[in-house]
């Protein structure tokens, strides 16, 4: 997918989270069926959708009618002086927002079906684009409880656990404890500021 610069993304040099918005010349036909099939390759279905493990045509409407605001996670490949190539590693979404700007909270999940060193980096433009973009103050996430790889990457965003919640998640057949996670602007944001000096963050392709 090549970047263009009619849709508004946050990027670095190599990490870019693109808002995904249908109808623009960023999307191929079918990216929605393309995310569904990469997560399912990757075994990741019930795992990232505990309780709910939809089939493609649930995939779709989940995304496609508005239930969750979706954003592309991609690495960034030069592949030319002034043109940049897009691959996407994963994707993250916010659903049930509450409130109003200034007093806003929602929540959260994240996707990764490919290996890139650029995790953390990806997490952080997220986050500032729910936090800036859509005026978000306070992003909850709830997780497997098993699933301590995502309690580690959510801790290194800044999350802290809030609680531990019994059968909250139905997974293999049974329920299961969540983690409870929150992270709130006004403590995210200054911390992207020191981040953003060090990655030298730009708003469009170069």
């Amino acid at each position: 997918m090549t970047l263009d610069k009619n849709c508004w993304e946050f990027m670095t040099a190599k990490a870019a989270v693109v808002p995904f918005s249908p109808g623009t010349v960023v999307y191929q036909d079918g990216m929605l069926s393309t995310l569904y099939y990469k997560t399912k390759e990757a075994g990741l279905i019930e795992k990232v959708f505990c309780g709910d493990k939809p089939d493609h045509d649930h995939f779709i409407r989940m995304f496609d009618e508005s239930k969750k605001i979706l954003q592309i996670l991609c690495e960034v490949e030069n592949v030319g002086m002034k043109t940049e190539n897009a691959i996407p590693v994963g994707y993250c979404w916010v659903e049930a927002p509450k409130g109003v700007d200034g007093a806003r909270a929602a929540m959260c999940g994240f996707a990764f079906f490919r290996h890139t060193r650029y995790l953390r980096d990806l997490g952080m433009l997220g986050l500032y684009y729910w936090m800036k973009g859509l005026k978000i103050t306070a992003v909850h996430g709830v997780m497997l409880q098993s699933n301590k790889a995502a309690i580690r990457y959510a801790a290194k965003l800044g999350f802290i656990r809030t609680a531990t919640v019994p059968l909250f998640h139905f997974y293999n057949g049974e329920l299961v404890p969540a983690v409870a996670m929150l992270l709130e602007s006004k403590d995210f944001l200054p911390q992207f500021a020191n981040w953003f000096e060090t990655k030298k963050l730009v708003a469009e392709p170069v």
